[in-house]
């Protein structure tokens, strides 16, 4: 069975039972307005009546009493009652009696006096339809209590078919997901695919080896580089306690230039001129010898000095040799690998990161969905459950 025909069959159900309480309310709504007629009449003839008071000082008190209790009994009793032809009417008929009983109470209660002692011919007669009326709704809302504990297992049911059918909604929407998403990583997987094919091309080309080459020189020339820096901390170190006694009463420009020689030496090399630097250890090895800064070695750090001060200039020519030759292979690599492997790669890199991405969200996709249909089964299960608990026959809802 489908679960819009399991609905229908629900709904036509409901339809008669509906029906049902329709007609018991049919009947108590018309005792319901031959009573409200019987008030309606008693009320004209009270209005008509002309009480006897034997104290004058309770006339208008009782005037105005009579005329409060007419006027809410003729209003109350000529109000329109909703003929039952739905649940709702029903329910309205049902609330509009509630309201009026109510009424009728509070009148008998606030005019309780006047009843009882002004209009005796009256408040038995009106008693007994206030009663009635009263009996009358005590009996409609066993109707209604009734009707809705009858009514609850289709409501229960029907929330559980409505349930299931959004529950399928929502498992077709993920396997749309699903097969959209595979698809995505299937043209994902081409294109990098192809990418690749083009890095495989690229690799084989004699422009790429002879690039391969120039990243192994470049990377040769850096590491000499970084072995000429160590080498030029190792000349510096013997003479840094000379630096430490120079740097007393110093301007800050030489300074400055002192602790590049200490720390960085082979940034000196990339300034125009190296002869400020030469200056400053000359200046340092003259204190030395002149004995202006004293050492326990002074003779050997001014040695050291001597030869940093012949060593520098011919680490100058080294390094701007090694750097042109490093610009140039830079330059070589960067314009085939700059424009094509270089690009390339950087593709790759982004293709398959994002396919990694795209195959987290399905997999996450894939177990929402085994889940759903775990709740799935569960829902049609219950469904069966709860129709063969109303109809009892067995129904196999097709999901």
């Amino acid at each position: 069975m489908l679960i819009s025909e399991a609905l229908a069959h629900i709904r036509n159900f409901e339809s008669r039972r509906v029906e049902e309480l329709c007609g018991d309310i049919a009947s108590i709504r018309e005792a319901v307005a031959k009573s409200l007629k019987t008030i309606e009449k008693l009320a004209y003839d009270l209005e008509r009546e002309k009480i006897k008071i034997e104290e004058p000082k309770f006339e208008s008190i009782v005037e105005i009493s009579k005329r409060t209790v007419v006027a809410s009994l003729k209003r109350e009793s000529s109000m329109e009652l909703p003929s039952p032809k739905s649940y709702d009417d029903a329910m309205k008929f049902k609330q509009r009696l509630e309201a009026i009983t109510n009424r009728f109470r509070e009148v008998s209660a606030s005019h309780n006096r006047v009843f009882n002692v002004f209009i005796k011919k009256y408040a038995g007669k009106l008693k007994d339809e206030f009663e009635t009326l009263s009996s009358l709704s005590k009996k409609m809302n066993s109707i209604f209590i009734k009707f809705d504990n009858h009514q609850e297992p289709f409501l229960n049911c029907s929330g559980l078919l409505n349930q299931l059918t959004d529950k399928i909604s929502s498992v077709e929407q993920d396997e749309k997901s699903i097969e959209h998403a595979r698809n995505e990583i299937m043209q994902l997987r081409m294109v990098l695919k192809e990418l690749n094919n083009r890095m495989t091309s690229i690799e084989n080309s004699p422009e790429f080896h002879e690039a391969t080459m120039i990243a192994e020189e470049i990377k040769r020339l850096e590491h000499e580089e970084e072995e000429a820096h160590k080498e030029l901390l190792d000349l510096f170190s013997p003479v840094s306690r000379a630096f430490t006694k120079y740097s007393y009463g110093i301007t800050k420009q030489t300074s400055e230039r002192l602790r590049v020689l200490a720390e960085e030496p082979w940034n000196i090399f990339s300034e125009p001129e190296l002869n400020p630097y030469l200056d400053i250890l000359a200046e340092i090895q003259k204190a030395l010898v002149s004995e202006k800064i004293c050492l326990k070695d002074t003779m050997k750090v001014a040695g050291q000095l001597e030869v940093l001060i012949k060593a520098l200039p011919d680490f100058k020519k080294k390094f701007e040799i090694r750097e042109r030759h490093l610009k140039t292979l830079h330059q070589k690599n960067e314009a085939y690998f700059g424009s094509r492997s270089k690009d390339l790669k950087e593709q790759i890199k982004n293709s398959t990161q994002h396919i990694e991405e795209d195959e987290i969200k399905l997999r996450r996709l894939e177990n929402q969905l085994e889940e759903k249909r775990f709740q799935l089964n569960d829902l049609r299960k219950e469904s069966e459950d709860c129709l063969f608990k109303i109809f009892d026959k067995k129904y196999e809802l097709a999901v």
